[in-house]
């Protein structure tokens, strides 16, 4: 990771930690609350490179009744250069994670899972009032992920789903 004065202003702000640790816990606030367990840890490394990429955010099923395994049959483009992805955005996925743990808004479960930390809050309206609509679409598909992921299987199952291994 370069230092933060040295990154590019638009890099800086797109892969911010502290929004991407807000992407993160929503995804384990909604995993979390379909499965009573933490997001695994290994699922943490796909939520950025899903939602920050327009084209795929975009392509997500509007509800969980599509499955994993049945949207990515049907969108095989979205696969292409995906291992790349999360290979390129590992490094901001754990400077959020430390970010998120620092801050309390991500906590590490017992069992090594992502959690949502004591002082995460919800990101409402009221309290993102900066946050442009790209943004507030960003939170709500990371929410939809945790979801997704909840009735997709093991995290194995998912990593082969979209091509990748951990």
């Amino acid at each position: 990771m370069q230092a933060w004065q040295r990154r590019v202003v638009e890099e800086a702000n797109l892969f911010n930690p502290a929004f991407c640790a807000v992407l993160l816990a929503k995804t384990a606030e909604e995993f979390t609350k379909k499965t009573d367990q933490a997001l695994p840890f290994p699922l943490a490394f796909l939520v950025l490179p899903v939602v920050l990429h327009r084209g795929t955010r975009d392509s997500l099923p509007g509800s969980t009744v599509s499955s994993l395994l049945t949207w990515v049959q049907d969108h095989r483009d979205q696969l292409v250069n995906f291992s790349g992805r999360v290979q390129s955005l590992q490094a901001i996925t754990r400077e959020a994670i430390l970010f998120g743990t620092q801050h309390e808004t991500l906590a590490i479960a017992g069992s090594g899972g992502i959690a949502v930390g004591a002082r995460k809050q919800s990101a409402t309206e009221k309290r993102t009032g900066l946050f442009t609509d790209e943004a507030r679409e960003c939170v709500d598909r990371a929410g939809f992920l945790g979801r997704w992921f909840a009735a997709a299987g093991t995290p194995a199952t998912i990593y082969s789903a979209w091509g990748i291994t951990p």
